[in-house]
């Protein structure tokens, strides 16, 4: 069986034959992750201060980690009019997307957006500006949301397009298999907008969103931090099948079990605010135990991730290969130990990570 097929038997509760991983640090990945390009030369990379395509300013602490947007080309609503909107069209995005398919092998391929319709209103207009805007100027952000959205639905067609012209080679068709997206919806105890706001501004975006991408044969997956309970609800209402959330503790390990195992697919991992950074080695392993017990089913619904922007939460390598091994021994992944044996320094790979 492919490493693909036990994905998907994952996401489908449909009887993968073991845990499906993402653990570059010892370079076991299942996944494949393909990404776009910004056409200004902006990455994940940059040092010190760098403006993406949006035009949001992005600074980087002494500690190495992903950085933040400090500077909100819409803080300002009158800027509005003037504003020139990112091209989903633009050549140097898709340069090398056909290179980065043909990279996949027996994987399950999965196209990242980066941001999604959450995080990039605020970057563009700041959180505080955000939070009052759905009060203050509720026509202006339905506007905002709707742009943004309809970049990211280009952006998806352009990539389904390219992945489909690959046909049958080695045995292995190359296309897509999910599409994933990260906002980050919680607080430490509730979500940052009521269910009501959510309603009105986002659920719907997120159903015509979910719809086109299984309309393309593709697994909506995402990413969403902070106490997401209730936000969860609606996703999955609206046809969410994968969720990436790294602070179980934060969730509630048995409330998350009770309200949503077997209906959503988790992605998930030690809690990276406490356990995964400050716990025990045997803490470690009895989280990792608890959440397979308590989140996955005897049929599937759940893949194991690391958190590779570990150096800015504190965590080391040696945390991260205690978590591998008590994910792999319980999830039945053949020959871990021996795996272990031979990575014994951290090995860079090609996985989506969130800080």
């Amino acid at each position: 069986m492919t490493r693909k097929e036990i994905v998907e038997r994952a996401i489908t509760f449909n009887n993968p034959p073991r845990l499906p991983m993402k653990f570059d640090v010892v370079g076991v990945n299942d996944c494949y992750d393909v990404w776009t390009h910004d056409p200004t030369g902006w990455t994940w990379n940059f040092e010190g201060e760098s403006t993406d395509e949006w035009g949001c300013l992005w600074k980087c602490t002494d500690v190495q980690n992903t950085g933040q947007v400090v500077g909100h080309p819409l803080q300002n609503l009158a800027a509005l009019k003037d504003y020139t909107w990112p091209d989903p069209d633009h050549p140097r995005r898709y340069h090398d997307f056909e290179q980065q398919l043909a990279g996949a092998d027996d994987r399950f391929v999965m196209f990242c957006f980066g941001q999604g319709i959450f995080e990039r209103l605020h970057m563009l207009r700041g959180m505080t500006e955000t939070m009052m805007d759905f009060h203050r100027h509720p026509r202006q952000t339905h506007e905002l949301i709707e742009r943004i959205l309809d970049h990211h639905l280009h952006v998806l067609r352009n990539c389904v397009k390219i992945a489909g012209s690959h046909r049958q080679e080695a045995g292995a068709t190359r296309r897509l298999h999910a599409a994933a997206m990260a906002d980050d919806w919680g607080l430490q105890d509730r979500a940052f907008i009521s269910l009501k706001l959510f309603r009105e501004f986002f659920k719907p975006r997120y159903r015509r969103w979910f719809d086109e991408i299984k309309a393309a044969g593709l697994h909506p997956w995402m990413h969403s931090c902070g106490r997401i309970n209730d936000i969860l609800e609606e996703l999955i209402d609206c046809g969410l099948e994968v969720i990436n959330s790294q602070q179980p503790a934060v969730v509630g390990i048995d409330e998350f079990s009770a309200r949503f195992r077997g209906r959503v697919c988790f992605e998930s991992i030690v809690d990276t605010q406490t356990t995964l950074p400050r716990g025990t080695y045997d803490e470690i392993r009895a989280q990792a135990h608890a959440l397979l017990e308590k989140w996955a089913t005897p049929q599937g619904g759940f893949i194991a991730s690391d958190y590779n922007d570990a150096e800015a939460i504190g965590v080391t390598l040696d945390r991260r290969r205690v978590m591998f091994e008590a994910f792999a021994e319980k999830g039945g992944y053949p020959n871990y130990r021996q795996i272990l044996d031979q990575t014994s320094a951290g090995l860079t790979g090609h996985s989506w990570g969130r800080g």
